[in-house]
């Protein structure tokens, strides 16, 4: 609707006002009637009171005296209390519209005031907002909205926000979604990643939480929704996992070739200590021990890329199990074990626990090492000790030793990444890890590495079986 400039108004009423004359004039020279003209009069007091309020007393009590005067000047004998009456009637009819108007833009100017407000609010939001109706139309967008959308917001409001603004191939969809959501009166919960459409074309990724408007009568009446712009985000996620897939691939193509021609040197290396003797026999025993590493770094490799590579999901593993494996693999050692059937939450990777521990305690014990692993149950928790007597760990080092790349004092000591990866596995199940010293102010007695593991109840443990008291400790001597 067009408004009228003030120029126009003031046009409109001089032109009506000067026809009030006019008709004044026709009605009581021309045709000798009364005042029933009168009625016309209204038209200039109300449109004066709805444009200037109480200026349109003034024009009442114009008209209301032209009435009284024309009267005694043109038909003196047919004036009455009637035109008086009239007369005051104009200033009432002015008076009630007046105060009607001024109320009426009082309310106006306030329902501005706090809309203006909100559209600051919104104006200064980082984000897009914007009120779809029922019908699917665009009532109200932010600036913030504007400039993504690459729009004025006069061409944005009253258009279709499906047609303009969402990509063809998901507009039905989300068009459907939409009408789902104002006929149950409820959104969609959470946070949804929705494309939408610029005006150059450029399509982008917003993340979308929107909420149903309701009138007066609480039938809902459109959407509210907010989109934050996260197309960069998306798409450097996307160039990371790509990265990410690719730097794997090379990785894994170079484990398995490394893996390989490790274990054919490896086997060469065997053969070759049985075959050779003395100086040359050392030799290659020290050629063996350096293709074990390469081996073992390997590993620790491909383990932290497993800890990264997924989230964790614990479920309950048979801990007996995992020690007697994880035994079985140095049948040379000295290792005493008390077989304690108990299930605790973890991982396949629970293995690479105890290689770590149990490995160490033989690489840097001394010849001879002995080596007892322990297993006490406790409320909601399994602790686990693995105890050596060989240098022991100084307790300057204690502190630390779990850190990343921290190595120990001995001359065998490895690339600090067993114990560190030891940890991470052992918090990630929910415990935690330690060490101590074997026996107690001895360092130099041995280490007694100790950690704990949340118990599983949720299924049955398996029953103890009955074996004989020699077969209960399991012990392997070189």
């Amino acid at each position: 609707m067009t408004t009228l400039t003030e120029n126009q108004r003031v046009a409109i009423i001089m032109a009506l006002l000067a026809i009030s004359i006019l008709l004044t004039y026709y009605f009581h020279t021309v045709l000798m009637l009364g005042t029933v003209f009168s009625h016309f009069f209204y038209i200039p007091i109300i449109l004066t009171a709805l444009w200037w309020e109480k200026r349109s007393i003034l024009v009442a009590i114009f008209l209301g005296g032209l009435v009284v005067v024309s009267s005694l000047l043109y038909r003196p004998e047919i004036l009455t209390l009637n035109d008086y009456g009239r007369a005051l009637m104009f200033v009432v009819i002015a008076s009630v519209v007046a105060s009607l108007s001024e109320q009426l833009k009082r309310r106006e100017r306030e329902v501005k005031k706090q809309r203006d407000l909100a559209q600051r609010y919104l104006d200064v939001a980082a984000v897009l907002f914007v009120v779809i109706d029922a019908n699917h139309t665009i009532r109200a967008v932010n600036r913030h909205g504007c400039e993504l959308l690459g729009y004025r917001e006069e061409e944005l409001l009253g258009r279709n926000w499906f047609a303009t603004i969402v990509p063809e191939v998901s507009r039905e969809t989300r068009r459907q979604d939409f009408d789902a959501a104002i006929a149950r009166n409820a959104a969609f919960p959470g946070r949804r990643e929705n494309p939408v459409v610029t005006r150059s074309g450029d399509e982008l990724i917003l993340a979308w939480q929107d909420t149903v408007l309701t009138g007066d009568d609480g039938r809902p009446i459109g959407v509210i929704g907010s989109g934050a712009d996260i197309t960069d985000r998306i798409r450097a996620e996307e160039a990371l996992r790509e990265a990410h897939d690719e730097a794997n691939l090379y990785l894994d193509i170079m484990a398995h070739d490394i893996n390989n021609a490790n274990a054919v040197t490896l086997g060469y290396a065997d053969l070759l200590v049985d075959m050779l003797e003395g100086k040359q026999r050392e030799m290659v025993r020290k050629l063996r021990g350096g293709i074990s590493r390469s081996i073992e770094i390997i590993q620790n490799v491909s383990t932290i890329r497993r800890l990264h590579s997924h989230e964790t999901t614990t479920k309950p593993v048979d801990l007996d199990t995992v020690i007697r494996a994880e035994i079985a693999h140095h049948p040379d050692a000295g290792i005493a074990y008390e077989g304690k059937p108990v299930r605790v939450m973890a991982d396949d990777l629970l293995q690479e626990v105890f290689a770590n521990l149990i490995g160490n305690s033989i690489k840097f014990g001394e010849p001879g090492v002995e080596i007892n692993v322990r297993v006490e149950k406790g409320d909601g928790t399994v602790g686990v000790s693995v105890e050596d007597t060989g240098p022991g760990v100084p307790d300057a080092v204690k502190p630390i030793l779990f850190t990343r790349f921290v190595r120990g004092t001995s001359t065998r000591s490895g690339k600090g990444l067993g114990l560190y990866i030891t940890r991470t596995l052992i918090e990630r199940y929910g415990g935690r890890v330690w060490v101590e010293d074997r026996v107690p102010e001895h360092p130099e007695c041995g280490a007694a590495f100790r950690f704990t593991l949340p118990r599983s109840d949720r299924t049955r443990e398996p029953p103890v079986q009955r074996m004989p008291a020699a077969d209960r400790l399991i012990t392997a001597r070189p």
